[in-house]
């Protein structure tokens, strides 16, 4: 009953902590923990504890995520990774690019190369599909995203 215990409070403090460390390793051995608490309680206690175990560990894992995602943003943490704004450098980089005209170096499907004012850049479309060589306009700049329209 220990080890059971054992590795579902270790998940869970692994799960809490998966945003401090990289690449989802927390996450992942917390993951594996409360896995190996589900399988541990089917083996010793029967289907019925195991069942048990198995919807009390989803509930608290939802329950969890859920409050997590609303509390994220405001934590030390949300604040360092998270941001909702277009950061200012990578818009005035390219906002010359605007209303330049310029040719679609491969197919953009919505992605692709075309050379603007000179320059290769990335660019995507609003959806629609433009064929390698034909003319393009710029439309509109995000961030680091440059958005063209195929010139009728």
């Amino acid at each position: 009953m220990t080890a059971i215990v054992f590795l579902l409070v270790a998940g869970a403090l692994l799960m809490l902590l998966e945003p401090v460390f990289p690449h989802f390793v927390a996450g992942a051995v917390g993951l594996a923990c409360w896995g190996g608490a589900v399988v541990l309680t089917y083996v010793r206690f029967g289907v019925s504890a195991g069942h048990w175990t198995l919807a009390t560990t989803l509930t608290v894992a939802i329950a969890g995520v859920w409050w997590y995602l609303r509390r994220l943003p405001e934590t030390r943490i949300g604040r360092l990774v998270g941001s909702d704004r277009v950061t200012p450098a990578e818009t005035a980089a390219k906002s010359h690019l605007l209303n330049r005209h310029g040719v679609a170096l491969t197919p953009l499907r919505p992605g692709g190369m075309a050379e603007i004012a000179g320059e290769r850049v990335d660019v995507v479309t609003s959806g629609e599909p433009v064929e390698r060589g034909q003319s393009v306009t710029v439309i509109g700049i995000e961030g680091a995203r440059i958005r063209v329209r195929a010139v009728a």
